[in-house]
């Protein structure tokens, strides 16, 4: 059952709904990390930063690391993720990676395929699906420079941007670019993904 964690909250209070979770999920956001978490200036196309957005997800993490929860990041948690692992961000993909896709489209349908990436046939995602390349939706001005600690790259688009990241350990903690909750009912590999991720949480318990 998803226990909504209100953004904001003390430490005392976040662990108090920790103790109801069997598993970490950090959603998207329509807002940007602060690159004062990775050491860096702010990029002149730097989107709005939303300091409580930040300290509730690296709460969350700290609590999963401690617990040994499993993680799943989608586009803004993935870079979370990333961020609190001592990682960096690339602030804004068009301007820092001159042969990268379009991967920030506005105004169109979240769920619709925007480019393929590549997965690596020796990451967990690579294990969910059949074959190397899959086309996702991916929406996101930023993306992952530096891999944080324990974590490596799973899967890029043409380009070279990373779109996925995995623990190196064998624990669950995982984070993508695209958005695999738009095609949960009908997409085989966002299903796969998810069930694998509730698998994860019922074998932490």
């Amino acid at each position: 059952m998803p226990v909504l964690i209100p953004v904001g909250n003390e430490q005392e209070l976040i662990e108090e709904h920790a103790d109801k979770l069997d598993a970490v999920l950090l959603p998207g956001s329509p807002t940007d990390i602060d690159p004062v978490h990775y050491g860096r200036e702010p990029h002149e196309i730097l989107g709005r930063v939303f300091a409580d957005r930040d300290q509730t997800d690296f709460l969350l993490l700290e609590i999963a690391e401690r617990r040994r929860l499993p993680v799943l990041g989608i586009c803004y948690g993935a870079q979370s993720l990333n961020v609190f692992r001592g990682g960096s961000l690339i602030q804004d993909i068009p301007s820092e990676m001159a042969d990268a896709l379009t991967h920030d489209r506005d105004g169109e349908p979240k769920e619709i395929k925007s480019h393929s990436i590549r997965l690596s046939e020796k990451g967990r995602l690579g294990r969910l699906h059949p074959q190397s390349r899959v086309d996702v939706n991916s929406y996101h001005h930023q993306a992952i420079d530096d891999p944080g600690r324990n974590l490596i790259a799973v899967a890029t688009s043409p380009g070279g941007v990373i779109e996925a990241v995995e623990d190196d350990r064998g624990r669950f903690a995982v984070g993508m670019q695209w958005h695999p909750e738009t095609g949960w009912r009908t997409d085989p590999f966002a299903r796969a993904l998810f069930s694998a991720f509730v698998r994860a949480g019922r074998e932490a318990v």
